[in-house]
């Protein structure tokens, strides 16, 4: 039996190979919660991942309605998939490997050249987005959240009322 955080990629992977471009007015949507700066980077991941966190942002619109920072949150989570090779066969790659592998080999790969090293990067894509996040001005949650949305919960240094909603949005939007 698949447990949730299978499923969950499961259902990543199907959104991915059927992603649609977002209609119009879901990017101008985007287009009103997001700076220039950070509209310019949305608008650099995927179509799969632009409708992902546009799920994502309006599932969290709906529970903490006028909190725009965890809207912008909700919206650039995922932006650090922007800086690496994140096709799908490496997503695919990461999301099998990830569970395998060390700090000490992840380290090992970002040295060197080629696949190896391209599943380090998209395995680490929660770094880079923040520091991406963090280079053009973005609000400290968003940062942060950006940051630590795959770390357990214990970890986070966010306020966690916002980041459960955030962390229940992105696991139930595909």
């Amino acid at each position: 039996m698949l447990g949730n955080q299978s499923r969950h990629l499961v259902r990543r992977f199907f959104s991915t190979v059927a992603a649609r471009a977002p209609e119009r007015q879901e990017v101008a949507w985007v287009r009103g919660h997001l700076s220039g700066d950070e509209f310019e980077l949305w608008l650099q991941m995927s179509s799969a991942d632009q409708l992902h966190s546009i799920v994502v942002a309006q599932r969290v619109g709906t529970e903490l309605p006028g909190d725009q920072t965890a809207l912008v949150a909700g919206l650039l989570h995922d932006v650090g998939k922007t800086a690496v090779g994140s096709g799908l066969v490496m997503r695919v790659a990461a999301a099998v490997i990830k569970p395998f592998t060390t700090q000490e080999r992840l380290s090992r790969w970002t040295s060197d050249s080629g696949f190896l090293s391209n599943i380090a990067s998209f395995i680490d894509y929660p770094r880079i987005g923040a520091d991406l996040l963090r280079n053009i001005g973005s609000n400290d949650f968003a940062v942060r959240w950006a940051a630590e949305h795959h770390l357990p919960r214990h970890e986070w240094t966010v306020d966690k009322t916002k980041a459960d909603v955030l962390a229940r949005a992105d696991h139930l939007a595909v």
